[in-house]
């Protein structure tokens, strides 16, 4: 129950809500927060109050998802007043941080540590090759999806981690097969057959783990938890606390609730789990709440529902979007609007009007932030920003510009146009090649990168991989060379060379011209599997396309042309395993057109207007910056302003995305703002976002005044919900 307060916070009051929660003698507590109610705060008063009570401060832990929250938590034990020196001594670390921690104990070693896709990408093609090889030794071989290029080892890696979040091991029991394990997971077999290998090569021969990536140590330890086949020594906390539960996973629960019993520690988190949006990490809602404090007993779930963030409009917008009690605790009467508009062209031209706008008023522009449901909508906001001379910045997600799909075109394009200055510098021609081989599903060992950037540095080798690698069959000799860098491919030449001038030397005119003719077989025989075939005679019925298109015809429809006959589309769909990544890419391409029918230019034009587009747009970004980010990347964050676009339905909520977490992502959204919230709509009722309509913007906006008004004159009411 609630007891007085030993601690007293500098600088201001807590309210009720926070009070209990910081004295309460519970042994299990929740906060169940909305957004803006100071949870970290009020985690920051628990913490204090435990030390205030004569709990030593190595006796405490703090544990968060992001490291940016951690971070924040063991600062703000600082500002409302705890010694620095006490709060020094809190433990504050992500999961992932503190697991590897517990392992290095544990193991006695460090375990090198892959932050990047990139960093793993080299382990995920040896394993393939593996797989590949297993695969082919079979009796009857299978016909399996496996990824070699970077985009598609990264869609895989996402969902690898998905998989280790939800605790599944990658060993079979007896009465199972890959592939029926496959099954039961709703996965490709041969992702899970990928996923297997990649674990075992990352296991060792008995010689410990080889490596570790973002999340592993979690997994990791979990399953040794789980197992239990060999202990593990958890430090002895007395007291756990845990910020962002909401982002809570099957692998971080299992490590929680052992660090808890281990210990027999006092535990309390919060979260607003209105917020759950990461199900890609095995975040879920109906888990947390099913699974989180059920081994527990005596559980109290508190509530913090008083918002530091909004003003009583902006609260009572919340109120009815999540149907929940939200109180305001800011005097300020939040600027709410809805601007409709009849397509993407008009929306990013009213959006980047309500932007100079908010410039011209706070004169701030990188407190505003325009947050993206998905990454293809940046492409007219972006070209419209350009236009009105604006700078951005991004998060989440990369220019439209730089994205594969996009840079496979720019490729096709300058290779139509024998045209290799439209993309700048030997960097971005270097991606535009990597790009292009993912697209055409040619495979690339990695001792070939440094081949590709010499090809990027000079036009005319640029020219001569088009001719030479993209648009000539693969023979057997290519396939055995893909893993040769033309250094290595050349000393083998000259080994042959020596080998053969040996023999006839030594008399065996007979063995050196056999192997001389083995060579030239290997040199014409082609070896190429169906899908590269038809990625290449397609790539050239494009080009021949492209190329016999009137000079002055408009660049869109020429490059709607090119795209149909690339089949990109499809192609997207064998390239990744998640759905949404291959809609994306079809979204982007018709970004693209849709870019291109706007500036209206023939085809050589539009090129060196997109050059030009990404020198200016790189400029700009040196000034004050407007954020363009994701959802995801927004969480966490706030802003002054906040703008949301493409509020329609299929938009967001996102076509084919579940429904719940949909509205969870635009209840993240929303609520980063602080002083105004820009929402825009179709002109269309029937085609508006149902999340636009159960804010009840006008009655929020109205009974948000009242409250207001009702605070100022000191007559403060308390309203329905509030």
């Amino acid at each position: 129950m609630k007891a007085a307060p030993r601690f007293q916070p500098a600088g201001f009051v807590p309210t009720a809500e926070q009070s209990t929660i910081q004295t309460h003698s519970a042994r299990y507590i929740i906060a169940m927060a909305n957004a803006g109610a100071a949870k970290t705060t009020t985690l920051a008063l628990r913490i204090a109050e435990s030390v205030r009570r004569g709990v030593s401060p190595e006796h405490i832990v703090a544990l968060c998802f992001s490291s940016e929250a951690a971070r924040v938590l063991g600062s703000r034990l600082i500002e409302i007043g705890l010694d620095a020196k006490l709060a020094r001594r809190v433990r504050c670390a992500t999961f992932d941080a503190f697991a590897r921690q517990v392992l290095l104990d544990h193991e006695g070693r460090d375990t090198p540590y892959l932050p990047d896709f990139e960093d793993v990408a080299p382990h995920v093609r040896s394993a393939v090759t593996d797989v590949q090889r297993i695969n082919a030794a079979r009796r009857t071989p299978r016909e399996l999806w496996l990824p070699e290029h970077n985009a598609p080892i990264a869609d895989f890696l996402k969902i690898v981690r998905q998989l280790k979040a939800q605790q599944v091991s990658p060993e079979i029991d007896d009465d199972d097969t890959v592939a029926s394990r496959a099954e039961a997971l709703n996965v490709p077999e041969g992702l899970f057959a990928l996923f297997r290998q990649l674990e075992k090569a990352r296991a060792g021969d008995g010689d410990g783990c080889r490596w570790r990536t973002e999340f592993d140590a979690t997994y990791d330890l979990a399953m040794l938890l789980t197992q239990g086949q060999v202990p593990v020594s958890l430090p002895g906390y007395r007291v756990v606390i845990v910020d962002e539960l909401q982002d809570m996973n099957p692998a971080a629960l299992t490590c929680l609730e052992h660090l808890i019993e281990h210990g027999r520690a006092w535990f309390t988190g919060a979260g607003d789990f209105d917020q759950v949006i990461h199900r890609w990490a095995g975040a879920d809602a109906s888990f947390l709440r099913t699974r989180l404090g059920a081994n527990w007993h005596g559980v109290q779930r508190l509530p913090l529902t008083a918002t530091f963030r909004h003003g009583p409009a902006m609260a009572m917008a919340t109120h009815f979007l999540k149907n929940k009690a939200v109180a305001s605790r800011r005097d300020h009467d939040a600027r709410l609007q809805l601007v409709r508009y009849t397509d993407d062209e008009d929306e990013a031209a009213k959006l980047v009007t309500a932007l100079l706008d908010w410039q011209q008023r706070s004169k701030r522009l990188d407190a505003c932030a325009v947050i993206l449901r998905a990454p293809h909508q940046s492409i007219a906001i972006e070209n419209a920003l350009l236009q009105a001379g604006l700078g951005w910045r991004l998060e989440g997600l990369q220019s439209y510009l730089l994205r594969p799909e996009i840079l496979m075109l720019r490729g096709v394009i300058a290779f139509a146009l024998e045209d290799y200055e439209s993309i700048p510098g030997a960097d971005k021609r270097f991606q535009v090649l990597q790009a292009l081989e993912l697209w055409q599903e040619l495979s690339w060992g990695d001792r070939r990168v440094e081949d590709l950037k010499t090809a990027a540095a000079q036009p005319d080798l640029f020219d001569a991989f088009l001719k030479g690698r993209l648009l000539r069959p693969q023979t057997v000799a290519d396939k055995a060379a893909a893993d040769l860098s033309d250094e290595a491919e050349t000393r083998a030449a000259h080994r042959l060379l020596e080998q053969i001038a040996r023999l006839r030397r030594e008399g065996h005119h007979d063995e050196a011209n056999a192997m001389l003719r083995q060579k030239q077989q290997e040199a014409e025989t082609v070896d190429e599997a169906p899908a590269q075939r038809n990625a290449r005679l397609r790539l050239t019925q494009a080009l021949a396309a492209l190329r016999d298109s009137p000079d002055d015809e408009p660049a869109h429809l020429s490059l709607a042309r090119a795209i149909a006959i690339l089949d990109l589309r499809g192609t997207a769909k064998r390239l990744f395993i998640d759905p949404g990544t291959a809609d994306m890419v079809a979204r982007s391409v018709d970004g693209l057109v849709a870019a291109a029918r706007s500036i209206n230019q023939p085809l050589r034009e539009f090129a060196q207007w997109l050059r030009k587009a990404e020198e200016k747009s790189a400029e700009l970004r040196k000034r004050k910056t407007v954020l363009l980010c994701t959802v995801e990347a927004a969480k966490g964050q706030e802003f002054d302003a906040v703008m949301l676009p493409g509020l329609a339905e299929g938009s967001f909520p996102l076509a084919g995305w579940d429904r719940s977490e949909e509205h969870n992502r635009f209840y993240v959204a929303a609520t980063r703002m602080r002083d105004e919230l820009t929402l825009f709509a179709p002109e269309t009722d029937a085609r508006v976002s149902p999340f636009v309509s159960a804010m009840k913007l006008e009655s929020a906006i109205a009974r948000g005044r009242t409250l207001l008004d009702a605070r100022l004159s000191g007559h403060e009411t308390q309203a329905h919900g509030l």
